[in-house]
């Protein structure tokens, strides 16, 4: 599959990407002035994923296809894409990443959404919990753990909860180090999303060496239309379905 800098794209259709994950950077720079990438937390979105910016609403519509790459959890972002896509009448490809699954070693209890994480945790648990500051809220019926809640920018907001701290760190995380963690803090559980890739994973692997069970919320399902789990992958959707006969 070959690049596309910009320097031919005359007359090549135009991609838009709702961005927010390391492929819809590296999308982006594969498809060279081919692309306009539009980021969740950039003032071009406006609310919380619910409503658009008129300048990106004009640029979907004029677009030839639509790529929805933000976090694979970023249910707003996904549900703002499909409804502009249908809106605008163009194709609509979901790149996300390959999702992590259990093996035998592993103790996962998969969750529909981190709500339902208070009907599965015991009470007096001390849980690591990685779903960021947005999801705090949907934690508040957890009244009876410890929740330790990753920071990965530092500050010194209150913690909103009755029980529970901000651990701030700063990635890359190992293995290690994640291990480490756990026992400082006598971690129970983790608590976390369904994230793929391997910035991720040293959690994880740390649960699975310590025993600890995994509370996984699950990847939100939204009919966006095909999907494809790799960078090179979206290249080639894109060539059959706008440039083959260019």
């Amino acid at each position: 599959m070959k690049d596309f800098d910009g320097s031919n794209s005359a007359g090549r259709g135009q991609v838009v990407i709702l961005g927010g994950s390391a492929e819809a950077r590296h999308l982006a720079e594969r498809l060279g002035a081919t692309a306009q990438l539009w980021l969740p937390d950039s003032d071009r979105i406006t609310g919380q994923g619910a409503s658009a910016s008129a300048a990106l609403v004009a640029q979907v519509q004029s677009a030839d296809a639509l790529v929805l790459a933000p976090h694979p959890c970023d249910v707003d972002s996904l549900r703002l894409g499909a409804r502009l896509g249908a809106q605008a009448g163009v194709p609509v490809l979901r790149l996300a990443r390959p999702a992590w699954r259990p093996t035998a070693r592993d103790h996962w209890v998969v969750l529909p959404s981190a709500r339902d994480a208070a009907a599965h945790i015991p009470k007096g648990a001390r849980v690591l919990v990685t779903l960021g500051r947005p999801a705090l809220h949907e934690l508040r019926a957890l009244r009876h753990a410890v929740l330790y809640v990753r920071q990965l920018n530092k500050h010194h907001d209150p913690f909103p909860l009755r029980y529970g701290r901000y651990l701030h760190g700063t990635a890359p995380f190992t293995v290690a180090r994640e291990i480490a963690l756990m026992r400082r803090f006598r971690i129970d559980a983790v608590l976390t999303r369904n994230a793929g890739g391997p910035g991720g994973w040293p959690k994880i692997a740390a649960a699975r060496a310590l025993g600890l069970p995994v509370y996984m919320v699950g990847r939100p399902r939204i009919a966006t239309g095909p999907e494809v789990n790799s960078v090179e992958a979206a290249m080639d959707w894109l060539e059959t379905k706008l440039w083959l006969d260019a």
